[in-house]
């Protein structure tokens, strides 16, 4: 049975928001290698080059290199963006792109130069402002923020550096030391 590109297509976003939907963990490379299947290479998300950027200097803020890998390091924007295109409704969408321009906006009229552009000093400062909706900002650029954090965390720990190596389980944090001498026919029971 013969299948049109259209059916396939259909099918295809149709995986892409389940997976979305559910939860899956695919990293930003592995949705734009879903998404750009069977189309031609220049299938573009849904952020410009310039909100995709400046979402990935926002991620790295918000979960910054050490000694692990930043959510920059990681795609965590590229992540974002797909999941924007997958599962999020049109008004979130524009809401998001609404968010980012007003960061860029307020940074504008603050220091005449674009978000990005500015010294780490003054966006951590203009974040701070931003995450407790004080002034420049207001209650609606704190609710995007926040889902901005929220869209982050899950796309930088279903990373593969952010689910293996970042949330690394330590059973016993700074090692155990009982009081119960142990010996080889010591029965765990017992104790």
């Amino acid at each position: 049975m013969l299948q049109t590109q259209r059916e396939i297509d259909g099918r295809r976003s149709a995986l892409i928001k389940m997976a979305g939907l559910c939860g899956l963990a695919l990293s930003g490379d592995a949705l734009a290698a879903l998404a750009a299947a069977g189309k031609t290479p220049a299938v573009a998300g849904l952020l410009s080059a310039d909100a995709l950027a400046l979402t990935g200097v926002l991620a790295e803020h918000i979960i910054p290199a050490t000694d692990t890998p930043g959510a920059l390091a990681v795609g965590a924007h590229r992540t974002i963006d797909h999941m924007l295109l997958a599962c999020a409704t049109q008004l979130e969408q524009q809401g998001f792109i609404a968010g980012l321009e007003r960061v860029d906006a307020v940074a504008l009229a603050e220091t005449g130069k674009r978000f990005r552009a500015l010294p780490s000093p003054r966006r951590i400062a203009l974040l701070h402002a931003l995450d407790e909706g004080k002034a420049p900002f207001n209650a609606e650029d704190q609710r995007f923020f926040r889902r901005l954090k929220s869209y982050t965390l899950f796309a930088y720990y279903t990373s593969e550096a952010g689910s293996t190596r970042e949330l690394a389980y330590l059973p016993v944090p700074g090692g155990y030391k009982g009081n119960v001498p142990l010996r080889k026919n010591t029965r765990t029971w017992a104790i």
